[in-house]
């Protein structure tokens, strides 16, 4: 895509975006049920995860680096604007799941289509250092297991040594002679095989030249044979899929995209794209010094004289100088908006009354609040109404900004699309301002201090008040750091070293195989709840200045039976978003930090790497035996109250801005107390068994499309309904040594059939009944299905009340 299209493209989606922006602010804000604002919520979602995609395609295919800034904040604001409204719908609908397919068929598109995707520049903006991250892992793990290896050998080596020394005072003169009269005969024998072949290849060259015409003429014949007799097969089986394609019974493949050409690009583009960063970069600095150079004098002169001139006409009004405020006001600021003496000298007034009475009414305050937040809640309780954004204004400003900056602008002279040096000094203006206006803040406060000495003879206490207040503040703030003299790349090692740090498999959203669940609506109709599917089970986040405007999720539970996808999934959220994956399961930590002061540095060393290399995904696999009554002698080894209560202590302490997840997998959830539980884990989400739509595109997408199988579509049904019961992960085990049975054997026709699959099914375990019904009722005793159990209560007693009036 040319530079021009993808501009037209921009304004195109900016204009989307305007008119959304416009229906969502005037559009209704209060509903008389939850259904209806469900479906307006959900409706606002597709709209803007259409306008997310159609930004990611353009962010990634534009080269300009002032356009991509203003790309990257506005794609931020949707992203945390999609977040709040996926809040918004599990707090309409009680459920984690949300199902578009009523939406889907009024706008005529597929679920497909409808998906929420991980935006690409979570990782692309940071790819080479995750590829440095990435290499120093394998680095460290090849180290090891080559230490491993060097170890074994020596070991191997040395008990050689020693059975050698041993066997030589051992071995009696019987047995020497044995040994070397059978490697004589062993000699013997081969001289007189080598022998035996000379004679056997002369017989076959006598035997060659005496082949006559008419032995010549009936090789012939035997050759031709065979040769029709395949040819004739092939013809047949060509025959018969074609047969079998106009009859439906095998599908049409997907046509496979030739990758190396699109990677190609790709690279030049990125290449590209960090070129003009570089270059947008290094001529910031040299901007900064320009303006200095040639506005500074002006900037000062400026500042001082309209600071001066409040300083003496507050002194005429009020007899004496005012307070000058303080850094934590962001200093003279205030002064430069639209303000006069008397405001800002009363802003400033209430500001330094607010800090001398904030201990008297701090009790007075929660009071308040406490009580705005219950009338609040039972007003929206009552009103179904939804939260203000906060995201809203930030994509406003970008919006602005690109009217002012680049709509219908003239771009013929920069064809290449370098920086704007026009647009570039108009950015950097104000943070030029902004330190000059710091620098003279603080002459101007000691020139205060001494002007009111001089004509007052006062002092200025608020100087006075303010150090004494540092000085206990540092005296309260000391806290003992257990890695203070510890290096990131020495905890890093260590991380690796011991186990915790995983390497990421290398699986996109893409492989995550699974079909949507179709029937939400009739199965509610009906009074039924329906169970999600493997698709509904993907979830959205965000990124850092995401992180800093949104309620923290800190902790999340995956439920599901063994082999559901639960890890997997895990790692595609770590490759899609750049992260971290550490593996904090209770055996891996027993290894090397099963002491309580091995857990503190544990989870100090896993602080500074939140600081260090966010985001963070700490796994945790059978989480249920941290909560669980019942364990067994093998498991209480593991010390899980320990644990468990460093991990309530570091979760508290997990503040807004901070990206790191707490991630809990278990496959017999049951076992866990469940009041415990949800202190730590409210966000649960299950994993059920694959339904029948599901299994068959898992042996869809591995057998057709990824090993080029031929197999019927009555095939794959069969297949589809065998495999009722066993888990996704099973199916692909079973898929993969079938697959290997077949590369053994040497088979060239590549034809699977049903019963290929049986013998191998057959060995494994399935998920029983009874078992996915104890996984169904303790899901049921969480909160977002009590709510739900409760609202469809009450709709059945108004339902009732309803009929009974009109009778």
């Amino acid at each position: 895509m040319s530079q021009k299209y993808v501009q037209t493209l921009w304004t195109n989606t900016q204009i989307q975006l305007s008119r959304l922006l416009t229906s969502e602010t005037f559009g209704p804000k209060g509903f008389d049920s939850k259904r209806k604002a469900n479906d307006y919520v959900r409706r606002l979602f597709i709209k803007y995860n259409d306008i997310m995609k159609k930004l990611d395609e353009i962010y990634q295919t534009l080269i300009h680096p002032q356009k991509r800034l203003i790309i990257r904040i506005l794609l931020d604001g949707i992203v945390g604007r999609l977040i709040e409204l996926k809040q918004e719908m599990i707090k309409f609908d009680c459920c984690e799941y949300t199902y578009f397919e009523d939406l889907a068929l009024d706008q005529n598109k597929t679920l497909d289509d409808l998906c929420i995707e991980i935006p690409r520049y979570f990782t692309e903006d940071r790819f080479k250092s995750i590829e440095q991250r990435n290499h120093t892992i394998r680095m460290i793990l090849d180290r090891l297991e080559q230490s491993k290896n060097d170890l074994s050998i020596k070991s191997s080596f040395d008990s050689l040594l020693t059975l050698k020394n041993y066997q030589t005072n051992i071995i009696p003169l019987a047995t020497v002679i044995h040994v070397l009269q059978a490697h004589e005969r062993a000699r013997q024998g081969r001289i007189h095989a080598y022998f035996m072949r000379q004679m056997k290849n002369e017989l076959k060259i006598k035997e060659m030249k005496s082949i006559n015409d008419n032995n010549l003429e009936d090789s012939c014949l035997i050759i031709q044979t065979i040769w029709r007799q395949k040819y004739a097969e092939k013809l047949f089986d060509r025959k018969k899929i074609e047969n079998e394609k106009l009859l439906g019974m095998i599908l049409p493949r997907r046509k496979l995209s030739i990758n190396n050409s699109i990677d190609s690009r790709d690279k030049k583009r990125r290449d590209l794209q960090l070129q003009h960063h570089q270059e947008f970069d290094e001529a910031s600095n040299y901007i900064k010094q320009k303006i200095r150079q040639y506005e500074e004098t002006e900037v000062k002169s400026r500042i001082e004289h309209i600071l001066i001139q409040w300083l003496l006409e507050s002194r005429q009004l009020y007899g004496q100088f005012p307070i000058y405020p303080s850094d934590e006001l962001n200093g003279s600021t205030t002064l430069f908006k639209e303000m006069t003496v008397a405001e800002v000298q009363e802003f400033i007034d209430k500001q330094a009354q607010a800090l001398k009475k904030k201990k008297s009414k701090r009790k007075e305050v929660k009071k308040q609040v406490k009580n705005l937040k219950k009338k609040s809640t039972k007003q929206k309780s009552t009103m179904n109404e939804l939260e203000s954004s906060k995201f809203i204004p930030i994509i406003n400003n970008q919006m602005n900004i690109y009217k002012e900056l680049f709509y219908e602008r003239d771009e013929s002279y920069n064809k290449e699309q370098h920086y704007d040096t026009l647009l570039a000094i108009d950015h950097f203006r104000p943070e030029v301002e902004n330190e000059i206006r710091h620098d003279v803040d603080n002459i101007l406060r000691n020139e205060l201090i001494y002007l009111k000495l001089a004509i007052d003879n006062t002092e200025d206490k608020q100087t006075k008040k303010s150090k004494k207040k540092k000085k206990r503040k540092k005296r309260n703030k000391k806290v003992k750091d257990i890695i203070a003299n510890r290096t990131n790349d020495s905890i890093f090692e260590e991380l690796v070293e011991t186990g915790i740090i995983l390497p990421t498999k290398l699986v996109h959203q893409q492989d995550f195989i699974g079909d949507y669940q179709y029937l939400t609506e009739t199965m509610r109709y009906n009074e039924k709840e329906p169970m999600p599917s493997l698709l509904d089970c993907q979830q959205l986040t965000g990124s850092q200045n995401v992180h800093l405007n949104i309620p923290l999720r800190k902790a999340v539970l995956l439920a599901g039976p063994r082999g559901s996808g639960k890890e997997l999934l895990v790692h595609i959220a770590c490759n899609e978003l750049g992260g971290l994956l550490l593996d904090l399961s209770l055996a891996n930590i027993a290894k090397s930090f099963n002491t309580a002061g091995g857990l503190k540095v544990l989870f100090a060393m896993i602080k500074r790497l939140v600081l260090v290399m966010p985001p963070v995904l700490c796994m945790i696999r059978d989480i249920e035996l941290l909560f669980s009554k019942k364990l067994t002698p093998q498991e209480k080894i593991f010390e899980p109250n320990r644990f468990k209560r460093t991990i309530r202590k570091f979760i508290k302490t997990i503040k807004p801005g901070q990206r790191i997840m707490f991630i809990g997998i278990s496959s017999q959830p049951y076992r866990a107390r469940i009041k415990p539980l949800l202190q730590i884990y409210e966000h649960i989400i299950l994993f059920p068994r694959p339904n029948y739509g599901s299994r068959r595109k898992t042996f869809y997408e591995i057998l057709i499309e990824k090993y080029n199988m031929n197999i019927n579509d009555v095939e794959l049904s069969i297949l589809a309904s065998i495999s009722n019961g066993y888990t996704v992960g099973q199916i692909v085990e079973t898929i993969n040594q079938v697959i290997n049975i077949k590369h053994e054997n040497k088979y060239s026709n590549k034809i699977c059939t049903a019963n290929d699959f049986i013998s191998i099914l057959g060995t494994k375990i399935p998920v029983f009944i009874d078992e996915e019904n104890k996984i169904k009722n303790w899901y049921a005793q969480t909160t977002n299905s009590i709510k739900r159990l409760n609202e469809k209560a009450q709709m059945s007693i108004t339902s009732n009340k309803t009929s009974l009036k009109k009778t």
